[in-house]
């Protein structure tokens, strides 16, 4: 996996998509530590276009370079549709030292939640899509006051009615800044 890439398994792009904007931040939620992630990629097409062969039946949507056209590129995120995020620590445990290495798993039984406006993250993929199944791994760069963040997930097309999860897609963030929580030093 190449930093500062998202990839989407069996899309039409194998080498993936740079990712344009990335921002993570810590706030306290009754004494713990909550982290929000979003991630924005660049269009799909903006590295390598792809001809849409009408003649050539593609086996889904997912592998239809022309579909991905359509919706341009990719937000998935924790705070851009609704207040979402996820649980780390107490703020008592939160240092850069305890994160890294640390990894946690983000809704891993999305297909048992009732309401999906109560999963972390939300995502805009071929639509509005589900995203869950997360497992978002944090490592320090040196004794730096940077992460790698490497991030892997699940994806059902919800979109179009699909709500089965078994589109992966995987993130490397080469140096992303510990997110201080506000008002208290880092």
């Amino acid at each position: 996996m190449e930093p500062d890439r998202i990839y989407f398994k069996d899309n039409p792009w194998p080498e993936g998509h740079p990712i344009k904007t990335f921002s993570w931040s810590a706030k306290e939620v009754d004494g713990d530590v909550w982290f929000d992630i979003h991630l924005e990629s660049a269009d799909y097409y903006s590295e390598r276009d792809i001809e849409d062969d009408e003649n050539f039946d593609y086996s889904s949507d997912w592998a239809a370079p022309i579909v991905w056209g359509n919706y341009h590129s990719c937000k998935l995120s924790s705070n851009y549709w609704h207040d979402g995020g996820f649980k780390v620590c107490a703020v008592t445990e939160y240092t850069p030292e305890f994160l890294d290495g640390f990894e946690l798993v983000v809704d891993p039984t999305p297909e048992t939640i009732e309401d999906w406006d109560d999963l972390a993250f939300h995502i805009y993929l071929l639509g509005h899509d589900a995203v869950g199944k997360h497992r978002i791994r944090f490592e320090r760069v040196g004794n730096s006051m940077q992460f790698k963040v490497t991030w892997l997930g699940a994806i059902a097309q919800a979109y179009v009615g699909d709500y089965e999860f078994k589109h992966e897609f995987s993130a490397l963030v080469a140096a992303a800044d510990f997110p201080a929580l506000p008002n208290k030093s880092a």
